[in-house]
């Protein structure tokens, strides 16, 4: 299977996860399992670079429209980084709290707690794609960072 072919499947997997997840909330479980899997087989350093669904649109889709300049320093920096990762875990975990208070935790509450991760880490990442560089947004995902530890 050529990188290419996995991107561009990955692409489309970020966009049908994205459109169908409110409705189909596992289709966010399964983005999660296939990312841990992946991570877990070995593939630690190709994740950001070729399989992460987002990354993969970015660069399929978004570096079209991107104006290609290069992000402000700050955006990378590990303050900066700590400041997201700090965000992010505080929504997320407040999402499994709530989610667990109204009836407990089960795989499609789940599916729709990272669907929902998704669309709002995407509401920063695509407007930044627009503004600066396509994939400015990797340079502080939590996710690809937290991997890389």
């Amino acid at each position: 299977m050529s990188a290419r072919w996995v991107k561009w499947a990955s692409a489309a997997a970020y966009v049908v996860m994205l459109a169908l997840g409110w409705r189909y909330p596992l289709l966010g479980t399964l983005v999660f399992a296939f990312m841990g899997a992946f991570v877990l087989l070995g593939g630690r350093k190709k994740w950001c670079a070729s399989a992460c669904p987002r990354g993969s649109f970015l660069d399929v889709v978004w570096s079209k429209l991107s104006p290609r300049r290069q992000a402000p320093k700050w955006l990378s920096s590990w303050k900066f980084y700590g400041v997201a990762l700090s965000t992010f875990l505080i929504l997320f975990g407040t999402q499994l709290l709530l989610a667990h208070r109204a009836g407990g935790l089960d795989a499609r509450s789940l599916g729709f707690i990272f669907w929902r991760m998704c669309v709002i880490s995407s509401l920063v990442a695509l407007p930044l794609g627009l503004w600066a560089n396509h994939r400015t947004w990797c340079s502080f995902c939590p996710v690809g960072k937290l991997i890389r530890l």
